[in-house]
């Protein structure tokens, strides 16, 4: 697989492939909440259950996210990989076929053991087949997949299909659209080159590396940026069409379209200002990502301009934020850690921030605004997105070109002073 002047070609199939596959995987995970009212009429579902049947897939997310992101360290990405996305495939599949509200419930909680080893796996993977000048753009292009499959495209998706053809069928047809994704993984997809051990002639996996990571301060504080990151995004999920419908006062098909656009605005977040990074530095372009975001959540929680500028502000926060979680929770863990803990690290980073950004934020979130307004919910993303990039004030740099610069800086300084 290689172009006429020689170059591989590999590394860009594998980088598409996987893309597609993080895609489905938010196709899957947010899909359900485009036809829950179909569901809830079908099942006679309350609220709470419908909204476990979104959040509660958080849960074996995590632990999946962390337990085989530690595994590949030691057995390879590739066997902890593609076991758990044909899992992801089957349980999609399987959505279709329940019966009340308990049988997608388990079913859910399947998806989310199959969907949680693609972030760990697929970052470490896109690490090691490319060179570090280009990390940034390509694990930023992955992270796109998710939002443009699960909210920008999955929104018209599954809604149409819902419409045409019944909510059941739309999970079995997204399940055989993500089982030939995976089929191909399977055939194309290679172990990366490591330069640790190989994994056949290991010793046992060392359980301490499960938690170990933790040593490394950094680490911390990623998991605190990740957290927060992910607590804006799922706190957004939650109250922002409420907060646009009641207290705005906007029509529901109007908030589609700022919501609609707010997640535009992210993926283009997500695609631009990773690579922006590569020359002004990983530290300050989650600093002022996460300031400037929050700033925007908070204008757009004031609520008193127009809708215009309500949707204009909404969005900007969306853009800003769209570096935070690529850049936080994969490429400063692939230029700041050895190889073989990379997949703990990127797992348990994720752990920390889906338990308390997805799962936690959400419920205090429900909590403020039932005693406070909604606006006290919204207040909230712009508090936690704000976390998040004052955190980052404590992480090293780590971006190679800046840190080749500030070298010969120091190099001409010392230099001149002999």
């Amino acid at each position: 697989m290689t172009t006429s002047n020689g170059r591989s070609m590999y590394p860009w199939a594998i980088l598409g492939l996987l893309t597609a596959f993080w895609g489905l995987v938010g196709l899957n995970r947010v899909g359900i909440g485009f036809v829950l009212p179909a569901i809830r009429d079908e099942f006679g579902l309350a609220f709470w259950q419908a909204g476990l049947l979104v959040s509660g897939t958080s849960f074996t997310w995590a632990i999946s996210s962390w337990l085989s992101g530690w595994l590949s360290d030691h057995y390879g990405r590739r066997r902890v990989l593609l076991p758990g996305a044909f899992l992801a495939v089957g349980a999609t599949a399987a959505m279709g076929g329940t019966w009340n509200f308990w049988s997608l419930f388990v079913v859910r909680e399947f998806v989310g053991i199959g969907d949680g080893v693609g972030w760990p796996n697929s970052q470490a993977v896109l690490a090691a087949e490319f060179p570090a000048k280009r990390r940034a753009f390509v694990q930023s292009v992955f992270t796109m997949g998710y939002p443009l499959f699960g909210s920008v495209l999955g929104a018209i998706v599954i809604t149409q299909m819902a419409e045409d053809l019944g909510w059941r069928p739309a999970f079995a047809i997204i399940g055989g659209v993500f089982f030939f994704v995976v089929l191909a993984l399977y055939f194309v997809m290679r172990e990366p080159p490591r330069a640790v051990v190989a994994t056949r002639e290991r010793s046992k996996p060392d359980w301490r590396k499960l938690v170990g990571v933790v040593r490394y301060p950094s680490v911390v504080v990623l998991m605190i940026i990740q957290a927060a990151a992910l607590g804006w995004l799922q706190v957004g999920v939650a109250y922002n069409t409420l907060f646009l419908t009641d207290e705005i006062g906007v029509s529901l098909v109007a908030a589609g379209t700022i919501l609609s656009i707010f997640g535009i605005a992210g993926v283009a977040g997500t695609l631009l200002l990773p690579y922006c990074s590569d020359f002004t530095g990983r530290k300050p372009a989650i600093f002022f990502g996460g300031v400037l975001s929050g700033v925007f959540m908070l204008l757009f929680a004031i609520g008193d301009f127009s809708v215009a500028a309500a949707a204009t502000f909404l969005a900007l926060s969306s853009f800003f934020n769209g570096l935070i979680i690529p850049l936080a929770a994969a490429t400063v863990v692939s230029e700041l850690l050895p190889e073989d803990e990379q997949g703990s690290a990127m797992g348990s980073i994720n752990f920390a921030g889906v338990i308390v950004g997805t799962f936690l934020m959400p419920i205090l979130g429900g909590v403020l605004a039932d005693n406070f307004g909604l606006q006290s919910a919204i207040l909230l993303a712009a508090g936690l997105i704000t976390v998040s990039g004052v955190a980052a004030l404590f992480l090293p740099e780590t971006a190679p070109r800046v840190r080749a610069r500030q070298g010969a800086q120091v190099a001409a300084r010392d230099a001149a002073g002999t």
